[in-house]
């Protein structure tokens, strides 16, 4: 394949990952071999799928698209793209065309999600795998906020953990056994979860927790992300940089102050100047580009806010990840519909020319915080790599999703 084929082949797979992101899809055929041959769900942290008809577990964790394009796979029987199989393969279609869009396939079972700790722990319960070079390890299942109220609207950690089988906390000896067995497999190891009430404790538990993962890859650094709540006491980002963690995050997710209250109010009671603190300092420590603020795509907030946020940070040294928000079963803004594409196109890529500018692309990591396969819920690797960029694209036959118009 050429490569101006395969250029076209990378930004319409980037364009689909974003339209399915926030359209969901119909699961319209039985995929044979989830849970065996292909990866499963588990909801170690978040649940973001409706279905009537297959049970979740049925239902492959992501669609890959192309080379290493993958997404989430998010039902929603409302949806107009379907996934439908056709003479032994898989397709994903638009209701408004015959032919079908792309090609798909689907996320190999990791090893590991049929092995135990030596305690009986099933490991899937213990890290999920993002695409296929990420680890994930959610440290707390549960978020202090949904108990004082304050939680983040648009998240449904609290409810996914209390209906799940998974424990809300792993035992570190069972973390120990899974990156002993597992952890060399992956590039990326990301440690996320919700808030603690002591967000010091929370420090310093993701730091016990660094050093686990550090003494059973045998390693001296780590890729990451560790994604956490800023601490009270900054000086123990000290001993967390010691873990040889290479890049960590402080997501507050939201710019706009008032929106940020509305929409995040625990978050906005911890203040953005204590965020400000702690990036400034990790960034001191871990260097320019490797101490990284999130937002999230919502409709609650427009882009130029968000683009004004992603400036603020670039300036001062702080490399920016930008996800996409889908409304959560179970959560608050459960019945909010995301920003519509065109929005988010225009939002990626004018994202992509500010971080080209500032210089934080290419990296040592060559990734924003994972790759285009474990970024999931976003495509800021794919418009930092040049999938999809001003320059190449035309929305008169890139956008047009409704009729199915991808060329």
């Amino acid at each position: 394949m050429n490569l101006d084929i395969k250029n076209q082949m990378r930004k319409k797979a980037t364009l689909l990952k974003l339209a399915l992101r926030t359209n969901g899809i119909r699961v319209e055929a039985r995929v044979e071999g989830v849970g065996t041959n292909i990866k499963e769900n588990i909801n170690g942290l978040y649940q973001i799928n409706k279905s009537k008809n297959e049970p979740l577990d049925l239902i492959p964790n992501e669609i890959v698209l192309y080379e290493k394009i993958t997404t989430k796979l998010v039902c929603n029987p409302q949806s107009y793209f379907s996934l439908r199989k056709k003479d032994e393969n898989f397709y994903v279609y638009s209701d408004f065309l015959e032919e079908p869009l792309i090609q798909v396939s689907f996320s190999k079972r990791p090893e590991h999600y049929s092995w135990y700790t030596s305690k009986g722990t099933p490991m899937k319960y213990i890290g999920q795998v993002m695409g296929s070079d990420c680890l994930a390890i959610a440290i707390d299942k549960q978020c202090v906020h949904f108990k004082t109220g304050d939680f983040c609207r648009y998240c449904n950690i609290n409810p996914t953990n209390f209906k799940s089988n998974i424990p809300r906390f792993s035992d570190l000896e069972g973390i120990g056994e899974l990156i002993s067995v597992a952890g060399k497999k992956y590039r990326f190891i990301d440690l996320t979860g919700g808030t603690f009430e002591n967000r010091d404790e929370e420090c310093r538990y993701y730091t016990l927790v660094g050093n686990i993962i550090k003494k059973n890859l045998g390693k001296n650094k780590i890729s990451g992300p560790f994604s956490f709540t800023p601490p009270d006491k900054l000086s123990l980002l000290d001993s967390m940089y010691e873990t040889g963690i290479d890049v960590i995050s402080f997501n507050l997710d939201v710019w706009n102050d008032s929106a940020l209250k509305r929409i995040c109010p625990g978050k906005y009671k911890i203040g953005k100047e204590k965020y400000e603190q702690a990036l400034i300092y990790a960034k001191d420590l871990w260097g320019v580009g490797n101490s990284v603020i999130q937002f999230l795509a919502g409709p609650w907030e427009s882009n130029q806010s968000l683009l004004e946020g992603t400036k603020y940070w670039l300036e001062k040294g702080i490399l920016v990840n930008i996800t996409t928000f889908y409304p959560s079963p179970g959560s608050s803004l459960r019945n909010i519909k995301p920003k519509n594409l065109s929005e988010l196109v225009s939002l990626y890529i004018d994202y992509g020319k500010l971080i080209s500018s500032y210089g934080f692309y290419p990296n040592e990591r060559r990734s924003i915080l994972t790759s285009e396969s474990g970024n999931r819920s976003s495509i800021v690797n794919e418009v930092v790599k040049g999938y999809l960029t001003e320059k190449n694209f035309d929305i008169e036959t890139d956008l047009n999703f409704a009729r199915g118009n991808i060329k």
